[in-house]
Formats: structure tokens, sequence, C-alpha cells
């Protein structure tokens, strides 16, 4: 079995990020829509692989769990104690089991599953096929994949709106050319993809999925001064703690040693990072800007959500 990763995702900040980053992703309206386009049923036995604390079963319970069974399947043991205490509190009327295991080599079945899903998984893994093919072989025939993965490359490339003053378009540009580099770097190490939602079809399709569809994440990202629905107080409060976070220096010396390496992975030259590093000490006083705004409840952002919900079908 592979070993699990080492952000430590079942204490501390890792913990409280996985819970805080999926508070407001997918609105129980569109959870409805997608589990009726997915072809959810009462009484289903449906695996989530890299279930972490089982967000997507508390989420899919309601349109699956009645006399259903949920499968929830980490490589992380701490992960799966926590998830298996805190769906006493969300699986009602059903059945819920949790295993340690590799998205690689899942433990179950040839044909046991009626939906099989995942969510933020394939982005992080150097082998993203292997565990669609493992998806595939534990479906029953006629079963549905469910995979919700980022564009996360997309997201930092758009041009969104704020309240800070626009960068000329060369260092605009050039900010691009960088996110397209570190992207490029990340993939070259074997740390997954960013860009891991465009790919997925191509992974079902691979697999010998059929009837493949998309959809995106209903809501954008944005915040309106003084913040005043549940979800952007949410969000300010998470770039609060960012800004907070990112001062920290053993966290910044991580995050600059990190983001250097995996710059020149990505092909990134010496005279690119060195120009790097020049224009963010020039707009060191926009980055000023940014976080007075942000505590004095000023600043204004709104920008795409880059987060898919992507299905396939097992043919009969």
């Amino acid at each position: 079995m592979r070993k699990p990763a080492k952000n430590k995702w079942s204490k501390g900040l890792y913990k409280k990020a996985i819970i805080d980053q999926r508070k407001f992703m997918w609105e129980p309206e569109y959870v409805a829509l997608i589990a009726k386009w997915v072809g959810f049923k009462q009484g289903q036995t449906v695996v989530d692989v890299g279930c972490g604390l089982g967000y997507l079963g508390t989420l899919y319970w309601p349109h699956f769990g009645k006399q259903g069974k949920y499968c929830g399947m980490d490589i992380s043991p701490k992960l799966i104690v926590q998830a298996k205490k805190l769906s006493q509190s969300w699986a009602k009327g059903g059945k819920t089991e949790f295993k340690v295991g590799d998205a690689y080599k899942l433990p179950y079945p040839d044909e046991s599953a009626d939906v099989v899903m995942c969510q933020t998984l394939l982005m992080h893994l150097d082998e993203p096929q292997k565990a669609v093919d493992e998806m595939y072989r534990i479906l029953k025939p006629g079963g549905a994949v469910l995979c919700k993965e980022p564009d996360n490359l997309s997201w930092s490339l758009q041009h969104s709106l704020n309240s800070l003053p626009e960068l000329p378009m060369k260092d605009e540009l050039f900010f691009r050319k960088i996110e397209y580099i570190y992207a490029q770097g990340r993939a070259n190490l074997r740390q997954g993809f960013l860009n891991a939602a465009p790919r997925v079809p191509l992974w079902l399709k691979a697999a010998g999925f059929s009837q493949i569809d998309a959809k995106i994440a209903s809501q954008a990202s944005l915040g309106v001064p003084p913040y005043e629905t549940p979800r952007q107080k949410h969000e300010i409060a998470e770039r609060k703690e960012s800004i907070c976070r990112g001062k920290e220096p053993r966290y910044k010396k991580q995050a600059n040693d990190n983001f250097k390496k995996t710059f020149f992975a990505g092909g990134g030259t010496q005279s690119n990072y060195d120009k790097y590093l020049k224009l963010r000490q020039k707009y060191r006083p926009r980055k000023k800007l940014y976080e007075h705004q942000i505590n004095d409840g000023s600043y204004y952002w709104f920008n795409a959500r880059q987060l898919f919900a992507i299905k396939g079908s097992k043919p009969k």
C-alpha cells in the first residue's frame, strides 16, 4: 500500500481546512440535482474512494441511504477512525462500512458497487488512471462513477475583478506564465495535476466508461462588503486566516522552498525566477493593501469557481 500523504489531514490546521473548505462547496439544491443526474437511488451500495472524513457521504446519504450502504475508504487510518465516528450523526436508516485502503487497489470485489464516487482525490495522484480503472472494476454493469475535481490551473489563470489596482498587462501575463510553469512542475514531480478536471473524462473513457458528462459548480466566489451572506462571511474568514498563516516564518520558508523546487521542475529558468522575485518585491505594497482591505472589510472580489462534477456509466 502507498504511504499516506505527508500532509497530516487528520489533525490541526489540515483537518480544519478539509472541513472548512467544504462548508459551501456544493449547495443542497445542486446536490439534489447531481444526485438525480448521476442516478442515486435508495438502497444502493456506494463506495467513496479517498473518503477523508466522509464528506460525500453526508451530501448524498439522503439520496441512497435508506436501506443503503455507504463504504468509505481512505489511505489514512486516522481519518477512517474519525470518519466512522462522525458517521453516527448522519448515517441513519442504512449501513456504513469504513476501510483503510489504496485507491490503486480498492479493497472491494468486482462488480460490487452501484455508485463509486470521489472528490479532490485524482488531482493528488501520480497515476490517476490506475485509480479510475479500479473504480470501473468494482462497479456493477450499469453502475455510475462520480468524480468531483477542480481545475485550479484555470482558476489561477483567469482574470478576476477585485478592489486592488490592476497590474500592467505585461506583468499580469508574466505571473500567469509562472502559474503555468508551477503546475507543470507539480506534474513532473508526480505530485498530481492542478488541472485535473479536464483530464477526468479522458481517464474515464480510457477505463471503459460511457455516457460521460460534466457539470460545473453552481456558485461563484465573491465578496461584497459588508459580507452579509453566510458564504461570504466564511470566505472572508478564510482569507484572514490565510494571511496570518502566511506570516508564520516556518510556513513562509516551507512555501518558498516548495515553490522554488516546483518552479524549476516545471522547466522554469533562473532568469524568470529572479524576475519573479523582483516583481514580488515591487508589488509588496499591493499585498499590504490587500491585507488592509481584508482586515477593514473593504475588499471586493469576484471570480468563477473551477470545480466540476464528472460522471460516467459502466456499460451493461
